[in-house]
């Protein structure tokens, strides 16, 4: 049986930080067959969306490792394009397990943010945290709506949502400080559509929820599970809210932290 394969995600700079060799070297000496690379902080090229890419498909990792000290993982930059990555991750047929290893000694807080929650929690002081990696295995998670993102260069970060089952009377994401939605439409689930019928779009909508303002936009297009409301954003949104259109029956939402 071929090794476990893991891809291992850096965060430390290579300026005063660790390096990743002894943890290469320790993965592969519990029996785990290690590629990566280096964390590329590019927010405006999207370099995150790469690293998603080679998450996915027929040479897709089984396990996805981001490592770094706990200091890596605050970076609120960071944190959005992880939370964007594992969404990534998690929305797939075929996903690989995502873990989060902390490198330097006791946590003072979980590092994971609210995507990267159902990832195994690691610590490099624990021995026998490559074993536990060996061992991991996918967690089921289930849920009343579907979220995954598409995201290239060309054409920006987009946000798919629709019902896990049953059908919505209508669709709405909200985006707080941070970023803004530039852009809606309504197709068949998993792909952007080139052209989209809207029924009573509204864009702008201000609602507030725990604290939060969110800028909100919305259609009244009935959402299957095969049909999907996408959304394209523009820059670094702190959370998202989504939901059924706000005037129809049931209009919960829900919060989703990005950092």
């Amino acid at each position: 049986m071929a090794n476990k394969t893991v891809w291992l995600t850096w965060l430390p700079k290579s300026d005063g930080g660790p390096g990743p060799q002894d943890t290469i070297a320790f993965m592969t000496h519990s029996g785990l067959q290690v590629g990566g690379a280096p964390w590329v902080d590019d927010h405006p090229n999207l370099a995150w969306a790469e690293l998603g890419n080679l998450l996915l498909g027929d040479k897709a990792p089984d396990v996805w490792l981001v490592a770094g000290e706990q200091a890596d993982f605050t970076a609120l930059a960071t944190r959005y394009a992880l939370s964007m990555d594992a969404d990534r991750v998690r929305a797939a047929a075929e996903a690989p397990v995502d873990a989060c290893l902390t490198l330097d000694g006791e946590r003072t807080a979980d590092p994971r943010t609210s995507l990267l929650g159902a990832a195994a929690l690691l610590d490099a002081g624990d021995f026998g945290w490559a074993g536990k990696l060996l061992n991991a295995r996918p967690r089921a998670t289930e849920e009343e709506f579907r979220l995954s993102v598409i995201a290239q260069r060309l054409i920006g970060q987009w946000v798919e949502v629709g019902p896990a089952q049953g059908e919505w009377q209508g669709a709405m994401v909200g985006a707080s400080s941070g970023g803004k939605i530039n852009y809606q439409a309504v197709g068949e689930k998993g792909q952007l559509p080139e052209k989209a019928v809207l029924e009573y779009p509204l864009e702008g909508l201000q609602a507030e929820l725990g604290g939060t303002t969110f800028t909100a936009w919305a259609v009244q297009n009935k959402i299957g599970p095969d049909q999907s409301y996408f959304v394209r954003l523009e820059g670094q949104p702190e959370r998202l809210i989504l939901g059924q259109h706000p005037e129809s029956d049931t209009p919960e939402v829900r919060v989703i932290d990005l950092i």
